[in-house]
């Protein structure tokens, strides 16, 4: 997929999420004249710029064609990601948030940066949207070929709170790693990082994000940055020893300049609620996703890479809430006697 092609993505989130504003901003109204009483549902995301909001946007404007109906009104919040999205809805701030399959899974079992508060045994998955690889970019001239050669480099690491951050410093136990085995560990976001990238001023950055992406693509073509191959023994056992990650390969082709696949692991982005949301809302919900999945899918390239099957298991450790249960059994997705449900 070309830049033209990536624009013409970006500008659709744009779009999206100046459309879902615009939406709100109606709704109120009419519901204000109509005198109708929606229920007011919320998604927490991720940064405006990023696929977890437009996905977010995307799965309310499904919602929101069904207001009148369904008695349901969806907004998202922007946060910092995974981490800050899975601590609302522990403290009821959120209905649903879209977080990392490995910090669902942390948060469900009360462990790693969850250790202190518990395990969070009313946390509930809905489906997994899409896979998001670990990618590393490497600036130019940075020597960076390998994962291996981040040692003693200038690494973006991500914001405090973004599941990427908190990701990272699990792979960094993995490899053994430790803070002062890097000249720099930064928390840059956005368009500073994309410039720091080009000006040389960062050697490398960590994130998880869908492909293609409009700033990885700016930071190949425009500053001849590069993909880095997250692979070796330590990788390897990362990955085999917990199931919320996945093998994966960037392909090549993605970008312009990037001919030969590359080697990732990759995590699932997936709903989640909590057990105190109500089944008639989340059935509600799943139902506009699965009844428009093509049009669902055809809004970003990421959202068609996981197969039916994969959205109802990829990731999802928590159980899943009996309103999705409820109508993956109607349509046959799930057996109806409940064998073969994900756990």
């Amino acid at each position: 997929m070309r830049l033209s092609a990536l624009r013409r993505w970006f500008w659709r989130l744009v779009v999206v999420a100046a459309a879902v504003a615009a939406a709100l901003a109606a709704l109120a109204l009419s519901r204000w004249s109509a005198g109708q009483d929606l229920r007011l549902i919320s998604i927490d995301t991720g940064s405006r710029t990023g696929v977890y909001y437009f996905a977010g946007g995307a799965i309310c404007g499904l919602v929101n064609d069904h207001r009148w109906d369904q008695g349901i009104r969806c907004v998202t919040d922007q946060s910092a990601g995974s981490i800050s999205n899975l601590r609302n809805l522990r403290t009821g701030d959120a209905t649903f948030g879209i977080v990392q399959s490995d910090w669902q899974d942390n948060a469900f079992h009360g462990t790693g940066v969850f250790t202190g508060t518990g395990p969070d045994t009313d946390l509930r998955s809905v489906f997994a949207i899409y896979p998001e690889p670990f990618t590393v970019i490497a600036s130019a001239g940075s020597g960076i070929t390998r994962f291996s050669d981040l040692v003693g480099k200038r690494v973006n690491v991500g914001l405090p709170g973004s599941g990427s951050r908190a990701t990272m410093e699990v792979v960094m136990a993995a490899m053994g790693w430790q803070e002062k085995d890097f000249q720099q560990l930064s928390e840059l976001d956005g368009e500073k990082l994309t410039q720091a990238i080009c000006d040389g001023e960062v050697d490398a950055a960590v994130a998880i994000i869908a492909h293609p992406n409009l700033a990885v693509e700016e930071m190949i073509t425009g500053c001849d940055a590069s993909l880095v191959p997250v692979e070796g023994p330590g990788i390897d056992r990362l990955v085999a020893a917990h199931p919320y990650y996945l093998s994966y390969a960037i392909p090549g082709g993605t970008y312009p300049r990037q001919p030969a696949t590359v080697p990732v692991f990759a995590l699932a982005a997936t709903l989640v609620t909590t057990s105190e949301t109500p089944s008639n809302v989340v059935y509600d919900v799943v139902k506009d996703i699965f009844a428009a999945l093509g049009e669902f899918r055809a809004l970003h390239p990421a959202f068609g890479e996981f197969k039916v099957t994969q959205m109802l298991s990829e990731g999802l450790t928590a159980p899943m809430h009996a309103g999705a249960l409820k109508y993956f059994r109607e349509v046959g997705l799930l057996p109806a006697d409940g064998t073969g449900v994900p756990p």
